[in-house]
């Protein structure tokens, strides 16, 4: 496990400065559109839940659980990036938030981790957008630390 939590404190650095705007391919409209990295788990992922909490610990960063399923780690974006989100997405004048979210879907023998990335921006009308920054490497990267965590993918 101490490994693995070498492994991912650095992961959560990377996922988090990896979003740039050259990045910029799609905006989540809603939940169900918002991209995500899979992998199954032979029953509870502790490893990396436990790990996930332990890497979200650098100053700004949040550590949250939206509820059973949802756990986010929510972290402030560079003076640039955070000047970016609010021209190019109409923000309103709050600072934007970059979020690594996991979402654990099943229960008993296997469990189903969705592992997403993007940035939430308050809009001036006061709802929030959430905007998508793909990276295919980093979603090679995600992959690569959802298998060391005891996870398979699909496919």
């Amino acid at each position: 496990m101490s490994r693995f939590l070498a492994f991912a404190g650095p992961a959560v650095a990377l996922l988090l400065g990896a979003c740039t705007p050259q990045y910029v391919e799609r905006v989540a409209t809603s939940e169900q559109d918002l991209p995500e990295r899979v992998a199954i788990f032979p029953g509870a992922p502790t490893v990396l839940r436990d790990s996930f909490r332990a890497a979200c610990t650098d100053p700004g960063d949040q550590f949250v659980r939206v509820n059973r399923q949802i756990r986010q780690c929510r972290s402030l974006p560079t003076p640039d990036l955070a000047a970016f989100l609010l021209v190019q997405y109409d923000g309103a004048l709050e600072v934007p938030k970059l979020i690594i979210q996991t979402e654990e879907r099943g229960t008993g023998s296997s469990v189903e981790v969705g592992f997403s990335y993007f940035a939430e921006v308050t809009q001036k009308s006061g709802g929030v957008r959430r905007i998508y920054f793909r990276d295919r490497q980093l979603d090679a990267f995600i992959d690569r630390l959802l298998v060391a965590a005891g996870g398979t993918l699909p496919g």
